[in-house]
């Protein structure tokens, strides 16, 4: 029996040691080097956020990020420009066939969820529309407030400039290819928007949850309602989880294969506790370990 009883010692020792080996032989995280990262202007600000507590906390590393909307951080990504791309809508047909095309396999991170909110004036006695409204609002066949109860005066819609992902997404899930935001103004930002809505009695917008920040009083966000008889549905933390509220999305940093090196080292800390209380703080809602 003593005999037995050392054998199981020393064999612990061994698998003891075998494991420390394995775990010691890792490769550490890389923490030096350069990244190019563009895309997403959503995206933009609460990525930059990220990127310099990295850098602070690891000082040879060298981290641009840069917006241009999501089209754009694609397209470089794409043609080997940069090194992470950021989209806030998913990547389309045509740029999924361009990299099956040049043997590129795209891995995509989720680094927050955001909702497209719907902002009108904070004088607007509306509250609450259909996509079916937002449709005819967008493609010019609503054009006066008093139709939807809104008061008096002309609509005013607002958009994001052709190639933004919250465009994207807005056009694919309100429009859904009956018509063109022909009536609307373009703005390049989200902020600039919500901004011109906070100025403008009779302008409605779309924005992403980030930019309405510090805006409480200046605007109203409108519940949505997916058919006219459905239940109207705000963008919060529980509904943009669930995916409950209509207009949820994921914003995705895009690497082309694996990540690795400082890319990987990066997007892990987006994802941690750190990156993750970033996002929270931006006004996004933060990625839960093991939600689906």
């Amino acid at each position: 029996m003593p005999w037995v009883a050392v054998l199981s010692v020393a064999t612990a020792l061994v698998v003891a040691l075998v494991a420390w080996y394995f775990y010691d032989s890792r490769p550490a995280p890389v923490t030096a080097g350069s990244l190019q990262i563009m895309g997403s202007e959503t995206m933009r600000p609460v990525v930059t956020v990220c990127a310099e507590t990295f850098m602070t906390s690891n000082p040879q590393a060298d981290i641009i990020v840069r917006g241009g909307g999501s089209g754009d951080g694609m397209a470089a990504l794409l043609h080997g420009m940069i090194d992470i791309g950021m989209t806030s809508r998913p990547l389309s047909p045509k740029e999924l066939g361009f990299a099956t095309s040049k043997g590129i396999d795209l891995t995509q991170v989720e680094l927050a969820l955001d909702g497209v909110a719907i902002v009108v004036h904070r004088t607007n006695p509306l509250r609450e529309l259909d996509l079916d409204q937002l449709q005819a609002i967008w493609s010019g066949q609503l054009s006066q407030w008093r139709e939807l109860g809104g008061g008096s005066g002309d609509i005013q819609p607002l958009a994001r400039a052709k190639g933004s992902g919250t465009e994207e997404v807005f056009a694919e899930r309100v429009l859904r290819g009956r018509g063109k935001a022909v009536t609307a103004r373009e703005l390049p930002t989200n902020e600039a928007i919500v901004a011109e809505v906070a100025a403008q009695p009779n302008a409605i917008g779309y924005t992403g949850l980030g930019a309405l920040r510090g805006t409480s009083g200046r605007v109203h966000v409108l519940a949505i309602r997916t058919t006219p008889q459905s239940s109207p549905v705000l963008p919060t933390l529980d509904t943009v989880r669930s995916g409950s509220y209509p207009l949820t999305r994921a914003l995705l940093l895009v690497s082309a294969g694996t990540p690795s090196g400082l890319a990987a080292s990066f997007i892990a800390h987006c994802k941690g506790p750190a990156g993750q209380a970033l996002v929270k703080r931006a006004g996004y809602v933060e990625i839960v370990a093991g939600a689906p």
